[in-house]
């Protein structure tokens, strides 16, 4: 079969992932097509086309900045995109991420009697207008932007998620939100590739480290609050910097707390090196997806320990660490306690191996389509 993926993947396929997105956009393709099925990623971001080792074919569109802003989109984006994707003629087309340019892969899939798969990446995919202005776009707004870009992608992705053929979900959580729609539902959880985990013999585990952009979003407040709450005697680890203007100030805050070391944006070897040596993983999320880094913690023999964020319930249910509910004290206390100091390393790894694993993800995916 021939897939036809599209966005800013290649930093992915070259190891410089941009996002959880397009770093799972990249592992599916690769996966694919390490199984034999013919992939190409339209990547109108990139500065060239290539071909990487296991056969996926990148297009870029130099003409992608040529022209003014805003005549160039109907001028010269919008028709070079739907000539590239009517010439692929795959049997699936695949988009991720919100954006107004899936309406030309849609109305191109719909055009030539295609199959077309919307992925969901964030549970604020699956929220009304009001929410995700609340949760995402309120905290670092520029008005301008959000009329023309943010809030035409999320209406874009409103009207093909309805509509699609397939809508591919990260866990069973996400299907609540989703009402009225015609598609096929499959459930896709992320992958993780394990061939580059650090690998550490004698863990320190003598601090709890969150990693990540701190923004708004991402309760960057509830994390200096819990820090702040928590006894001085416990050690934190802080991988990422701030994301968004609200959370600039809090950051500040956390540098100047005795009690935590800040380690800034890291390559993401020595991110996961730090996190190898935790006791826990902490996150203070709003809202996320199914995060990246707990799947890099589980296989690292790493548990969780979540304010609110728990993609399906899988944390309850598989002993993955524990989910605070949204209580700040809980937490602080779990955290005090090295609640998650007991959980067996093993178990954690064997989930990942369960549900999450490269190796067989092509084959996950294709029964997901052939059987839903």
């Amino acid at each position: 079969m021939k897939f036809c993926f599209f966005g800013d993947v290649s930093n992915s396929l070259k190891g410089k992932t941009k996002g959880g997105g397009e770093l799972q956009v990249a592992l599916l393709a690769k996966a694919l097509a390490l199984k034999g099925h013919s992939v190409v990623i339209i990547d109108p971001y990139s500065s060239e086309g290539f071909i990487t080792k296991e056969g996926i074919n990148v297009i870029n569109i130099p003409s992608w900045n040529k022209g003014m802003k805003g005549f160039r989109l109907f001028w010269y984006r919008i028709p070079s995109l739907y000539r590239l994707f009517k010439e692929q003629n795959a049997d699936y087309y695949y988009g991720r991420m919100r954006t107004y340019f899936h309406l030309v892969t849609y109305f191109v899939a719909k055009k030539i009697k295609k199959k077309y798969i919307l992925a969901i990446a964030s549970d604020i995919d699956v929220m009304g207008y009001k929410q995700k202005f609340k949760y995402e776009y309120k905290a670092n707004l520029r008005f301008f932007r959000y009329l023309t870009l943010f809030l035409p992608g999320d209406i874009v992705f409103n009207y093909v998620l309805k509509r699609a053929d397939y809508v591919v979900l990260q866990h069973s959580g996400q299907d609540l939100n989703l009402t009225s729609i015609k598609g096929k539902k499959l459930l896709f959880p992320n992958i993780i590739e394990l061939d580059n985990l650090p690998v550490i013999e004698t863990p320190s585990k003598n601090y709890f480290i969150y990693l990540g952009s701190l923004t708004s979003l991402k309760g960057s407040d509830k994390l200096f609050q819990l820090i702040n709450i928590t006894n001085k005697v416990i050690s934190f680890v802080i991988v990422g910097q701030p994301g968004d203007e609200l959370s600039i100030d809090i950051f500040e805050k956390i540098k100047k707390m005795d009690n935590v070391v800040i380690k800034g944006r890291l390559n993401h070897y020595d991110a996961l090196s730090l996190v190898a040596n935790a006791k826990a993983l902490i996150n203070t999320s709003k809202y996320e997806g199914f995060p990246n880094v707990f799947l890099e913690a589980w296989a690292l023999g790493i548990p969780v320990i979540s304010l609110t964020v728990n993609p399906g319930n899988v944390i309850n249910n598989f002993g993955l660490g524990i989910c605070c509910q949204g209580d700040l004290e809980k937490m602080k206390l779990y955290i005090e306690n090295n609640s998650t100091g007991k959980i067996d390393k093993k178990l954690l790894q064997n989930y990942i191996n369960d549900f999450h694993q490269f190796n067989n993800a092509a084959d996950r995916f294709i029964n997901g389509l052939t059987i839903s």
